[in-house]
């Protein structure tokens, strides 16, 4: 535990000089609530609490959140670590691969926390949009997404051999998620085909859950098909996360 702990607070010291991962996990989200807010907003006036539509969009916004500090700044910053030789350096010491994929994700789940928090701001400040839901439980779905997504983004980096490679795939797996997760567009516009191929991708159920606690104010406890299927996810990503981790 404490080669886990000394890793992630050397992660954390070291995680303000990549500006990529620093876009991903920060300016990204910022940017895509205020353009979303901006063009489907189209709200005036007082609205109940509650009922406010634009939360739907909110929610969209925290699930690019979780997967561009999961996929893209795990993804990119990693496979060029890679490709530095600094994890062949690792190596050399008494870390093992659940130590470095633990100590990953777990700063990671910090900043993706900062960048939740930023878009919550930026929706109460520039848009008057407050999100619904329990923190202890929207912790919990937070702390899932950085284990599935972050572990999704390992694995990317674990089987490319060029960052270039890494980033190409990144981009097809987050734009894949992005558009048919509902983040972007409400599922409910999607053909009857177009929704069993939802089925099959994890930002989905993602989704699900979040829109039950950040729109419709519902408990975990409501949503044990989606958690469920999230948190299967979540361990067989990091598993194979674990196994398919390489030192150079």
């Amino acid at each position: 535990m404490s080669r886990l702990i000394n890793f992630f607070l050397m992660q954390c010291t070291i995680a303000y000089r990549s500006k990529i991962a620093l876009f991903w996990s920060f300016l990204y989200p910022l940017a895509m609530l205020v353009l979303m807010l901006s063009v489907f907003g189209g709200m005036t006036g007082e609205i109940t609490a509650g009922d406010d539509p634009r939360l739907m969009t909110v929610t969209g916004v925290f699930v690019i959140t979780v997967m561009s500090a999961g996929i893209f700044a795990i993804a990119t910053v990693l496979s060029s670590d890679f490709q530095r030789g600094v994890y062949k350096r690792l190596r050399m010491t008494d870390l093992g691969r659940m130590h470095v994929v633990g100590g990953l994700i777990l700063k990671q789940y910090i900043i993706i926390l900062l960048g939740a928090l930023l878009v919550t701001l930026g929706g109460i400040i520039l848009f008057s949009v407050y999100p619904n839901g329990n923190l202890i439980e929207i912790l919990i779905i937070l702390a899932l997404g950085s284990i599935l997504f972050c572990s999704i983004g390992l694995i990317i980096s674990n089987i490319s051999e060029q960052p270039q490679t890494a980033t190409t795939i990144a981009n097809a797996f987050f734009l894949i998620m992005l558009f048919l997760s509902g983040s972007t567009f409400p599922k409910t516009f999607f053909p009857d085909w177009l929704l069993v191929i939802t089925k099959a991708i994890p930002a989905s159920y993602y989704f699900d859950l979040l829109e039950s606690q950040l729109y419709y104010n519902e408990s975990l406890i409501d949503n044990t098909h989606n958690l469920a299927i999230v948190s299967v996810m979540s361990l067989v990503a990091f598993v194979l996360a674990i196994k398919t981790f390489k030192w150079e």
